[in-house]
């Protein structure tokens, strides 16, 4: 093995040298004094370092800085999420509210108060509505969220938001009297 690599070796530096490439700069090489041959080499060895540093450095600075980029996002969004947080939690103990009326009655007319269409809505249980929203302000489904659970008594079992372009979600969610 370490024989047929030896011969391709030799091959590969006899090709090399039979290039009319190689003979007129290894002629050209040859012309210089030993000082110009000298800062060539040193020039070249700068050469292959820049190339090496420009090859390794720039790609993981650059991949560094959208890490930093990115995490700044996500620091930002999650303190949105923090300070929103109290949208979402189970607050009817303290506010006091009683659900009154049918579920899918108080559901509706707060929806089209704060100019939410519901796509779709279905009974769950006894209790309990599952609603569809579709392209929804996310700013106005936040604010009826709050109403239903705030004012109405109303909690949300399950929710699931996805965002669909800036401003505008859809909404499941299993709501529950």
């Amino acid at each position: 093995m370490a024989e047929t690599i030896e011969r391709l070796k030799d091959q590969v530096g006899q090709q090399i040298q039979a290039s009319s490439l190689y003979q007129s700069g290894h002629a050209w090489f040859s012309a210089l004094t030993s000082r110009d041959q000298s800062m060539v080499k040193a020039l070249s060895i700068l050469v292959v370092l820049a190339l090496i540093i420009s090859w390794t450095w720039q790609p993981s600075d650059k991949a560094v800085k959208n890490s930093q980029t990115r995490l700044a996002s996500e620091l930002k969004f999650h303190q949105k999420m923090k300070e929103n947080a109290h949208l979402f939690s189970s607050g009817n103990a303290a506010s006091g509210a009683a659900f009154k009326g049918s579920i899918l009655s108080v559901v509706n007319n707060t929806a089209k108060a704060k100019n939410i269409a519901l796509k779709r809505f279905e009974p769950e249980g006894t209790t309990g509505l599952r609603i569809w929203l579709d392209q929804a302000h996310f700013n106005s489904v936040i604010d009826w969220l709050e109403v239903l659970e705030v004012q109405k008594g109303i909690t949300i079992e399950q929710i699931s938001i996805d965002k669909v372009s800036p401003g505008l979600v859809n909404l499941r969610a299993v709501l529950k009297a």
